[in-house]
């Protein structure tokens, strides 16, 4: 239940944020929906293209910004942290899935979010 309540915290906080285009919270986003897409479907070959490279861009503008935010911390060291959320956040949606399964309406909202998020033209 506490990685269910962590999950959900995460993906009520980006959806409020991402309003205001913080692409912290876009990479979040991009981070849950890639973890759910990953176990649970299997995406043609162009849109996992269209979505990787959408996902690639986010990060390092989520990387960029993270700096901006925190000058004082190594290239390195941003990378670190954004990996380490991301990992988090994989783990959090992987103990969803184990327990309540890909037809959860949690992860499939996370799968209709990846199909949106491989259409989108930045």
């Amino acid at each position: 239940m506490k990685k269910f309540s962590i999950l959900l915290i995460f993906f009520l906080s980006t959806e409020a944020s991402a309003e205001k285009d913080d692409i912290l919270k876009i990479y979040e986003h991009f981070t849950l929906s890639s973890a759910a897409a990953g176990k649970c479907i299997n995406p043609k070959k162009e849109e996992l293209t269209s979505f990787l490279a959408n996902y690639q861009m986010v990060s390092v503008s989520a990387l960029t910004e993270l700096r901006k935010r925190k000058p004082d911390i190594s290239n390195e060291k941003a990378q670190e942290i954004l990996k380490f959320g991301g990992e988090k956040l994989t783990k959090a949606v992987y103990e969803v899935i184990e327990t309540e399964g890909c037809e959860s309406s949690k992860i499939q909202d996370l799968i209709t979010r990846f199909h949106m998020q491989a259409e989108w033209k930045p």
